[in-house]
């Protein structure tokens, strides 16, 4: 499926979901997912950006297109966590102040050249895709408990990670003078979204009462190490010159889950216990 995107604007009704809490059996779960929803309303318009602005340079018409496809999954991604943002930061003073920082990060970013811009895109891609290969591989000890509408959001985001996984690559690739800064780029990306997703997730977490059991604390560096696994051999393989997207196998239930968007009403099945994850893998 990579490669051929759809931008789906998908509804998501947050009538009566405890944003803060929305996932009662795995609150660190959801506050490391919470950190990263704040980053992305900053994040998205940065790397669409400079996507847009390299491939406007570019003069490659196919692949202006799937720029622009790809771009507007991106927006879609940030109109729905900046509605899910607007709640969040209304109900914490933590998630608000996690907010400004990551607003500022990104004001500082914006200052970089066209070819950094696009280099960090290419390496912000990797990152969300590892992420997305990796939760696949545990959707249901991860999700099951959780409210389904944010369970459905988060996962919806990830899906369509792996869907487009390879367009800023490819106008990276085509970038010039972007290839040198991806190295500088990719350790900015890595550093911007996991370093904030830990910070800003234990920094979610620790105000509540759960933050006293030792098994949540141990199942979360259980994770770190897990996704480190996941993400570290690809982001050290993506710094050679023929390395592209394509070449990394997908996790298969996303894409599955990605083809029952109904168009007309502009939904995805939600995620419940015993729906849309009862065929999921554990």
């Amino acid at each position: 499926m990579a490669g051929d995107p759809l931008p789906r604007r998908v509804r998501f009704d947050w009538t009566g979901v405890a944003i803060d809490e929305w996932h009662p059996s795995r609150p660190e779960f959801a506050a490391g997912a919470n950190a990263i929803s704040l980053l992305m309303p900053h994040a998205e318009p940065y790397v669409i950006s400079a996507v847009r602005a390299a491939a406007a340079g570019l003069g490659d018409a196919d692949q202006g297109e799937r720029a622009r496809v790809w771009a507007a999954q991106e927006a879609n991604h940030h109109r729905v966590h900046r509605a899910f943002n607007e709640q969040l930061t209304a109900s914490s003073a933590v998630a608000r102040a996690l907010d400004r920082v990551a607003a500022v990060m990104f004001a500082l970013l914006r200052r970089r050249s066209t070819a950094f811009g696009v280099a960090f895109a290419a390496a912000f891609e990797i990152i969300a895709f590892c992420s997305a290969r990796w939760a696949e591989s545990g959707l249901r000890r991860l999700f099951d408990g959780a409210e389904p509408v944010a369970a459905s959001m988060f996962l919806w985001h990830l899906a369509e990670e792996i869907e487009h996984k390879g367009i800023a690559h490819d106008v990276f690739a085509a970038t010039p003078g972007a290839r040198t800064r991806y190295p500088l780029a990719l350790v900015v990306a890595f550093v911007v979204l996991i370093g904030f997703t830990i910070v800003g997730g234990i920094a979610l977490f620790v105000r509540r009462v759960h933050a006293l059991s030792p098994m949540r604390w141990i199942r979360l560096i259980g994770w770190g190490f897990e996704l480190a696994f996941v993400l570290l051999p690809v982001l050290v393989t993506s710094l050679a010159r023929d390395f592209h997207p394509d070449q990394l196998v997908d996790p298969m239930w996303m894409a599955g889950w990605l083809r029952e968007f109904d168009e007309t009403s502009q939904t995805l099945p939600l995620w419940t216990d015993a729906g849309c994850g009862a065929s999921s893998p554990a």
